[in-house]
């Protein structure tokens, strides 16, 4: 059961010095526990909520190879072989063009190749006749080669054992040469392009995100300069860069336009605090403590990017208003209520019993 605390606080806001990283951070834990009767300091500084939507980027999962298969040329769809999610082995027959016109001309390759061939026998044995029927029966070969190369072409095929993403035709659907009929992907193995500290951004390293609610690691097989689309992250990370991280799929789990999760985009308001408002959650997560209608509340944040020696960004449930403590004098607890003694200066306040109190029983969620 939580005991009630009885306190009457000033408007200013308190800190103490801790570590955070090399640098000095907030800490409660060598602080005395505020009392009845204490002064308290508290030092805070407004914060400038910066929404996280300006660093958002939608970012989801691929295949490690994707191929749309198109019409070799005009022709009538005779039959989809594949429907979509099927699978299939390398050179299957996904689309099948009709092949009427195809075959009668491999048809008559044939015919004319077997007419120079019997016209090579017939030929005497002078020299010039002799060559002219050699030169028609390679010319028909060719035809017959022609022919069958594109009676071939009739049945489209996925080039890559995979699956079948999506069917672009219908049977009996008229296409011209180029037009895209179906998307196979290779997805026994999946990757992501994804902005990371440069420090990090090494082939080969392993690195690891969130595809949905699922941690996962996978390997960085290619260090890229950052997009454009990155962009708005330069406002937050003095040096990054993107990288194609690969995660095998073998179990066939993941799948294709799943969403991914990394660290470097926010994904709640944005604030700059000071090194020494950075303290430590119970459950190791970093926090920021802040003033919030003179109430104190934790904050569990993420840490981006250093600002200078002394400044960080960091991430986290924050609401426009909020002051955030950079340093006090006595250890203040989520949920606890603050009220400025009557004449108190701005920094200083005495602690009066019945004054403000944290709730009776249990604190309220961080974020509130």
């Amino acid at each position: 059961m939580i005991q009630t605390r009885r306190l009457l606080i000033g408007l200013g806001v308190t800190f103490a010095a801790t570590l955070f990283g090399a640098s000095a951070g907030l800490t409660q834990g060598n602080l005395p526990v505020a009392a009845s009767g204490d002064q308290v300091v508290i030092k805070r500084e407004a914060s400038r909520v910066i929404d996280p939507h300006k660093f958002r980027v939608p970012l989801s999962t691929e295949a490690i190879q994707t191929v749309t298969l198109v019409a070799p040329f005009d022709g009538k769809i005779k039959q989809v072989v594949l429907k979509t999610n099927s699978k299939a082995q390398a050179q299957s027959e996904v689309i099948r063009l009709d092949n009427t016109v195809q075959k009668l001309r491999l048809d008559r390759a044939q015919k004319v190749l077997k007419l120079a061939s019997v016209k090579l026998k017939q030929a005497d044995k002078e020299e010039s006749a002799v060559a002219l029927a050699q030169a028609e029966i390679d010319l028909a070969k060719v035809d017959v080669e022609m022919a069958q190369s594109v009676l071939d072409e009739t049945g489209i095929r996925i080039p890559f054992a995979g699956e079948v993403q999506r069917v672009l035709v219908t049977d009996g659907q008229f296409v011209r040469a180029g037009d895209p009929v179906a998307v196979v992907a290779d997805n026994s193995k999946m990757k992501v392009e994804i902005p990371v500290d440069r420090a990090s951004a090494e082939i080969g390293k392993t690195f690891g995100f969130k595809i949905e609610s699922n941690e996962v690691e996978g390997k960085i097989e290619q260090v890229l300069p950052l997009p454009p689309r990155f962009d708005g992250l330069r406002d937050l990370f003095d040096s990054i860069a993107a990288v194609v991280v690969v995660v095998d799929n073998g179990d066939g789990k993941l799948k294709v336009g799943q969403t991914v999760y990394v660290p470097l985009i926010p994904r709640q308001p944005v604030v700059e605090v000071p090194n020494s408002a950075i303290g430590n959650l119970s459950d190791g997560h970093r926090k920021v403590q802040v003033v919030r209608q003179f109430i104190v509340r934790d904050i569990s944040v993420a840490i981006l990017g250093q600002v200078g020696s002394t400044r960080v960004f960091v991430s986290g449930p924050f609401a426009e208003g909020d002051e955030v403590i950079y340093d006090l004098s006595h250890q203040l607890g989520d949920g606890f209520q603050l009220k400025p003694s009557s004449g108190a200066v701005a920094s200083t306040g005495s602690a009066q019993p019945g004054a403000a109190q944290p709730p009776p029983t249990t604190k309220n969620p961080v974020g509130f």
